[in-house]
């Protein structure tokens, strides 16, 4: 419920999940669209298909037609996905997990964790004054 108030906010649909989905494709083509310099185009046509029912997140040839929408190339895409793309997914996801990421949306900023959507606010104060950690994780400035 919480996402589809967010959702309905910006004036987006949000149904709920059909399935259970493998979602490697999709963060596949995230990461290749970041090197490709279409991230934000890519993010958000998969975002608004997918909740909107319009595509599957594990549809190779479904992200393959998102990335060359935006200008990638497919045959390269499926290349990476085929290639390096599940080494480099898997280390993000390990790197989050040893940074204690579980939830969306998590946010680490010097070190410290901050989970949901009501911490953002806490997490703007720490990035504009990095010294409040020390207060508010209780350790002395001395």
């Amino acid at each position: 419920m919480d996402a589809r108030r967010f959702g309905n906010v910006q004036g987006l649909t949000i149904k709920g999940t059909r399935r259970i989905y493998d979602a490697f494709y999709s963060s596949a083509g995230m990461l290749f669209a970041q090197r490709g310099g279409f991230f934000r185009p890519y993010h958000d046509a998969v975002f608004r298909r997918f909740w909107n029912h319009d595509i599957e997140l594990d549809d190779l040839a479904a992200i393959s037609g998102i990335v060359t929408e935006f200008g990638g190339s497919a045959g390269d895409f499926e290349a990476y996905v085929e290639g390096p793309a599940r080494a480099e997914h898997d280390r993000i996801i390990d790197e989050a997990e040893s940074l204690g990421v579980f939830g969306v949306p998590t946010m680490v900023f010097n070190g410290e964790l901050f989970w949901g959507g009501d911490r953002i606010p806490q997490l703007i104060e720490r990035i504009r004054d990095p010294s409040t950690a020390d207060l508010a994780l209780g350790r002395n400035r001395a």
